[in-house]
């Protein structure tokens, strides 16, 4: 049996991602909720809507050797990158990745963004061209492991003594914009298995700044695009984010696991008509 919503699910989500490279937020997130809405209507007529997806192959390991390396190689060519939000957090709290965190996070000071691109390029590394088009921000693979690197260029802004982040859409409105704003911190030298690695010098504010006071517990379905600390503004931006993440956790089938990623974003934002339409979905099939 199915149900005449379904197509309206793969319909939509084709053309939410579509905007999405585009850097088109208006259309995206308008795609989003028309997705979340017939995600809503299968649930209420006792779907479980589930998207088929071919198990990833992630070796831990493995993956953390290859981040190694490239801090190593980058601290090499003298070009200034750091591990940076989750991929700090996992090896400054655990000394491993985070379980299943597909992505290297890594970050550079905005003046040496470019190099740090082009030294990916020559190591063998590709650059991703199914993302957003950020100023700032980049995804390269690596062909031989399957693993990824995102990169992200940060501004340092003396004066105010902060450090400012987030995803940046040039020749967009401040709605388009997500911004984070970070203490101010120094990099330093560490010692890594590949080699000398930079490495922020005072990670316990970066950290507190970017997931709470209580980083150093492990909190597996916090949500960063969601709850991040930092952020500034919930505008556009966050909001495609953040339904992004609720429609993919839904789209996984896990509806009770939904239900609390929604209690996050409704946390951050407050209640809607919207959200709590579907949130009564979610409840009315959530054990």
């Amino acid at each position: 049996m199915t149900h005449p919503a379904l197509p309206r699910i793969e319909s939509g989500l084709a053309a939410m991602r579509a905007a999405l490279v585009q850097g088109d937020l208006d259309a995206m997130h308008a795609r989003l909720v028309e997705v979340l809405d017939a995600l809503a209507e299968v649930t209420r007529a006792g779907f479980i809507p589930k998207q088929e997806r071919a198990p990833v192959h992630w070796d831990e390991s493995q993956v953390r050797a290859l981040a190694w390396q490239v801090l190593a190689a980058f601290k090499a060519a003298d070009c200034h990158v750091f591990p940076y939000a989750g991929t700090l957090l996992g090896l400054q709290r655990d000394a491993r990745l985070l379980p299943d965190d597909k992505d290297t996070d890594l970050a550079v000071w905005l003046e040496d963004y470019a190099l740090a691109g082009r030294l990916l390029l020559q190591w063998g590394l590709q650059r991703a061209t199914d993302v957003p088009p950020f100023a700032n921000v980049s995804t390269w693979v690596d062909a031989r492991s399957g693993a990824s690197v995102d990169l992200f260029g940060l501004r340092r802004d003396p004066m105010r003594e902060r450090v400012e982040g987030g995803a940046w859409l040039y020749g967009k409105p401040p709605s388009h914009q997500r911004l984070l704003v970070l203490p101010w911190f120094e990099l330093a030298e560490r010692p890594g298995p590949s080699g000398p690695v930079w490495w922020p010098a005072a990670p316990e504010p970066l950290l507190a700044a970017l997931y709470g006071d209580d980083w150093r517990t492990p909190q597996p379905e916090w949500d960063s695009l969601v709850s991040n600390r930092s952020l500034q503004d919930l505008n556009l931006n966050w909001r495609c984010w953040a339904l992004k993440s609720l429609c993919q956790c839904w789209l996984g089938g896990d509806l009770a696991r939904t239900h609390r990623l929604l209690a996050q974003v409704t946390a951050r934002a407050g209640d809607d008509a919207q959200l709590r339409a579907w949130r009564a979905a979610l409840e009315g099939s959530t054990p």
